[in-house]
Parts: structure tokens; C-alpha cells; sequence
């Protein structure tokens, strides 16, 4: 947890301010000394975490200019690569939402049409004899 704090304070103080001390940035981390800023800056610059430069004479660090990012078509290639696989998700949900007719139309036994339609008639020959409900 310690070393992300660190690592988000430099990336704040990388923004904030072009050049700064090795001393102030101890100082504002709470670090313990300039020898252990330094490893720190330096390993934070090795990751990419700030993009810097340090000056070991002079003990301070040096921001490199930050880049305009939509300048470029970056931005465009990544929504273009979120979008990609939003679709192919999609797609591979609807292929898997298909259902195939089955051209057999098997009996599994649990209808019997023959004995619905035996039911049905003797019914309709009830009803006739009855006199049906023409009266109503």
C-alpha cells in the first residue's frame, strides 16, 4: 500500500511541477532520505509511472514535456479496440441464443392425439344427444 502512494504522489508532483528536489520530494512523501528518493524516482521513471529525467549533481528531477495524446490516433485505435470486442461479445451471445428447428418431430409419450381425438368425438356425440346448447 506504501509504494502505491508513493508512486501516485510522484506521479502528482510530476505534474505539478516541471523540476523539483529530491529534498522536497522526500520531505512532502515523508521518506527517509534523499538516497532512498532517489532509488524510488528512479525505479518510478524505470516503470513508466512518470516520465522524468534525474539529475544526480544537482539532486532534482526534471519533467519531460507532457505530449498531447488526441494529437495522435490513439485514442481512435483504443475506442476502436473496445468497440471490436463489445461486438464480437454480442455476436457470440446471439449465436448462442439461436435455436435450430428440429426437423424429427419425435413422440416423447406424453401426448396421445389418438385418445384427444376419441375424447373430442365421444364428447361431440354427448352433446348431440343431449340436444347440444342450441337453447341458450
Amino acid at each position: 500500500m506504501k509504494h502505491t502512494v508513493i508512486k501516485f504522489g510522484l506521479k502528482k508532483m510530476n505534474i505539478s511541477y516541471s523540476k523539483i528536489s529530491l529534498a522536497d520530494i522526500a520531505s512532502k512523501l515523508s521518506l527517509e532520505s534523499v538516497e532512498e528518493t532517489e532509488q524510488i524516482v528512479a525505479k518510478a521513471i524505470r516503470d513508466g509511472v512518470i516520465d522524468a529525467t534525474i539529475n544526480h549533481d544537482e539532486q532534482y528531477i526534471q519533467s519531460l514535456p507532457q505530449t498531447d495524446v488526441y494529437t495522435s490516433n490513439e485514442p481512435q485505435a483504443i475506442l476502436h479496440k473496445r468497440i471490436k470486442f463489445c461486438m464480437e461479445t454480442r455476436n457470440d451471445a446471439v449465436k448462442a441464443l439461436v435455436f435450430y428447428q428440429q426437423e424429427d418431430k419425435r413422440d416423447f409419450g406424453d401426448v396421445d392425439e389418438d385418445k384427444v381425438d376419441k375424447e373430442d368425438d365421444l364428447l361431440a356425440a354427448l352433446l348431440e344427444e343431449m340436444g347440444g346448447f342450441d337453447d341458450m
